[in-house]
């Protein structure tokens, strides 16, 4: 029984970092973990090449160690990159990145380290310039690190 015991809890803990290392895209609404890819060479691009909203893929730090990737649409403005988030106090990557804002975003198959910022519902507004109310809509500008 304790042999047993001993088996199962192994396999669990090499599940468990294998889930840290092995790469695992998001497709539409399915999450995944860590993103495959390359980092872009130019890790400081000019963001005006997207061409209106783009679907990128953002990668998160989860509490409890295994990154958290899901799929968003950005978009460029000014030569800064945003992405938006509707219902963000029900996410889990907005909940991430207030613990570690830095992120890793995939777009067009190139991976770039990024720091999220999220921004006021002023600032969000001034952006984005909608007649309607917003409510629970977020704004993640993606700065540097």
């Amino acid at each position: 029984m304790k042999k047993a015991a001993l088996a199962i809890l192994g396999v669990l803990v090499l599940v468990y970092i294998a889930a840290i290392f092995v790469t695992n895209d998001p497709d539409e609404q399915k999450p995944g973990t860590r993103l495959s890819g390359n980092l872009a060479e130019d890790q400081n691009p000019d963001w005006s090449f997207l061409d209106g909203r783009t679907k990128a893929y953002i990668e998160t730090r989860s509490l409890y160690l295994i990154p958290h990737s899901i799929t968003v649409s950005s978009w460029s403005e000014n030569g800064q990159l945003y992405v938006g988030c509707r219902a963000c106090d029900t996410k889990y990557w907005p909940k991430n990145v207030v613990g570690d804002p830095n992120i890793r975003i995939k777009i067009d198959g190139k991976i770039y380290k990024r720091r999220a910022v999220r921004l006021s519902d002023e600032e969000r507004d001034a952006i984005i310039k909608s007649d309607k109310p917003m409510p629970g809509m977020g704004l993640f500008r993606i700065d540097p690190r």
